[in-house]
């Protein structure tokens, strides 16, 4: 029913405003509603890394010049550690239209109240693709807070450098003409590893296990019963400092979980509203789409780093959901997938809270370019008001892709009865030994069906998945989804190459005898690749992760007899993006394909 209007300037102010939103929509839809071709998104990104000064190794290079004890710029003057301001470290380029004069004015990084106020607007503000982009570059030069530590990444250790104080140093500036090299780096990393500084917190990285059995009483946490055992201790005269820290951060998370906002922002955009292109970018890092073999390069490169840094840290991790159905054909993401989702205990994602929030990791630079930030939101403590169903994020900070990190936990709610229909006869009869756990999203587990977790290879690196990965994905999304189901979001499975397929370039296998090039079926034809390079360069991406997939599981829930310290990690088989379009820009290549083979030590 329309509402009567008895006030004429209200009456003329509702027509003003029912006839400008038509307008709007009639002038943007085509823009909301179309596709950005590939290519495009490519170009832009090739153009954008052809205009801008920012190389990734320039930092890089003097955290190993700091831990290495050479001279460099980051040491800090106030203590033990390093200075850290985002221009350094991350491509604000984007935004040089409104960043350039504070930089000339302020080298040191610092902002008047305008910009301060400019950067402060929320990221779920609707507003046009530029202004957004403006906004995140200059809430990371101003508002973004910096890191707690950074961890660099050698061949053989982590280790951790204190962050000091916010001073930008300008490592990007285009005055800087010696540019460390992928070489210079590895040289660095060695020095490291054959004389570590034991000035430095350093861990050893560890092989992941064949199997972990997590204790049950890691999945449950009580933030109540945490803040009186701490108050205790306060009042007793007997709490340490980190207690203290610890003991603040749980009253002030349980003073907002039921009231707060959603802290892992995405950014919203007029023309994405319909398509959700700017939705799996973590604000305020996003500068622009991503095109879809950019962020296949970025999450091949980034689950790798997780879980290597999990292991090293006794953080027992899983994958589960989209990217365990992607695990569950062929051992990658599905190519649409935009990001990993991982899950841990409740008790797990604490002390990671406690001991990482706000680190910085670095991938080690023999293999690529990437810098994670680890966020924690402080919403994680119990279920709260339904906004924060994302506990923590594993951020890439060039590109504003993540992996979703979510806790499982034992509580006093009840699952659904349609739950324990699917478990054992003894837990539908006798609910209590189903040991039900769940996400904040209400995702709902028994504890065997998730312990112990298992070893295997996703995107070729060593990852750990549920124990009953069947039960899992039928509750989930059907039995055909994993079985016998071989098309999902205009993609074909084909099964003689162990891929999806885009149903535009083909939409079954060809009926050919000569769709590979050698006999190892590493390779296609460009004739089996449907006459499509891409299609041909993403197969030898994949040829291993499929191969080694299907070598090691009998089916998704059983797995051969594999000896795990001779069966090595697969080398990474896409190229680092920045490293990407930096070659093509510089002639370094002469083809535009992603495929490499960096062996893994």
């Amino acid at each position: 029913m329309i509402p009567r209007f008895y006030n004429k300037k209200i009456k003329v102010g509702f027509l003003i405003l029912t006839f400008s939103l038509i307008i709007f929509y009639i002038l943007n839809v085509n823009i909301i509603n179309n596709e950005i071709s590939q290519e495009l998104l490519e170009s832009h990104a090739l153009y954008q890394s052809k205009r801008s000064p920012f190389n990734p190794r320039y930092s890089t290079n003097e955290v190993f010049n700091y831990i290495n004890n050479e001279e460099t710029p980051i040491a800090s003057k106030l203590g033990d550690g390093i200075v850290f301001h985002w221009d350094d470290w991350v491509d604000l380029s984007s935004g040089d239209k409104i960043l350039n004069k504070y930089k000339k004015n302020n080298p040191n990084g610092e902002c008047d109240e305008f910009l301060k106020k400019y950067a402060s607007v929320n990221g779920y503000y609707m507003e046009s693709y530029n202004k957004k982009i403006y906004r995140g570059m200059s809430n990371l030069y101003c508002l973004k807070e910096i890191p707690s530590k950074i961890i660099a990444v050698s061949d053989d250790n982590f280790v951790e450098i204190p962050v000091i104080n916010k001073l930008r140093i300008g490592l990007n500036n285009e005055t800087i003409h010696k540019q460390p090299t992928k070489h210079d780096l590895i040289n660095q990393i060695s020095r490291f590893d054959s004389k570590p500084n034991e000035n430095f917190q350093i861990f050893k990285f560890r092989h992941l296990q064949k199997q972990i059995d997590v204790k049950a009483e890691d999945f449950v946490f009580n933030p109540n019963l945490e803040i009186f055992k701490l108050q205790k201790k306060l009042n007793d005269d007997s709490i340490t400092n980190d207690e203290l820290n610890y003991l603040k951060f749980l009253e002030y998370a349980d003073s907002i979980v039921d009231s707060a906002d959603r802290f892992f922002k995405y950014p919203w955009i007029y023309s994405d509203v319909v398509k959700g292109r700017s939705h799996h970018l973590a604000y305020p890092f996003f500068k622009r789409f991503i095109g879809d073999r950019e962020r296949q390069s970025v999450i091949h490169h980034m689950v790798r780093a997780w879980f290597k840094f999990a292991e090293a840290n006794n953080f027992a991790s899983w994958v589960n959901y989209g990217s365990l159905l992607g695990w569950a054909y062929n051992g990658v993401n599905m190519p649409w997938d935009t990001d990993i989702d991982i899950q841990l205990p409740i008790a797990h994602l604490d002390r990671l809270a406690r001991e990482f929030n706000q680190s910085l990791i670095l991938e080690n630079p023999r293999y690529g370019n990437s810098k994670y930030l680890l966020e924690v939101s402080p919403t994680y403590i119990r279920q709260g008001n339904g906004r924060n169903f994302i506990d923590a994020r594993f951020i890439d900070i060039n590109s504003g892709l993540y992996i979703d990190i979510s806790a499982l936990s034992h509580s006093n709610f009840n699952p659904p009865k349609e739950f324990y229909n699917d478990l054992p006869w003894d837990q539908q009869v006798d609910h209590s030994k189903a040991m039900s756990i769940h996400c904040k999203n209400w995702n709902w587990h028994s504890l065997e069906e998730i312990l112990p977790i298992r070893h295997t290879w996703f995107e070729g690196a060593s990852i750990y998945i549920p124990h009953n990965v069947s039960r899992i994905l039928t509750r989930k999304y059907g039995k055909s989804s994993f079985t016998t189901k071989s098309h999902f979001a205009n993609h074909n499975y084909q099964k003689d190459i162990n891929m999806w397929v885009p149903d535009e370039i083909c939409s079954k296998s060809p009926s050919l005898n000569n769709r590979f090039q050698n006999l190892n079926q590493t390779k296609l034809t460009l004739e089996g690749a449907c006459n499509n390079p891409i299609l041909q360069d993403e197969y030898q991406i994949i040829a291993e992760c499929a191969h080694r997939h299907l070598k090691t599981n009998i089916d998704v829930d059983h797995f051969t007899d594999y000896d795990i310290l001779k069966l090595n990690d697969l080398p990474l088989f896409r190229k680092d993006s920045w490293d990407y379009f930096n070659d093509l820009n510089l002639g370094l290549v002469n083809t535009d394909r992603w495929y490499v083979r960096d062996d893994v030590l």
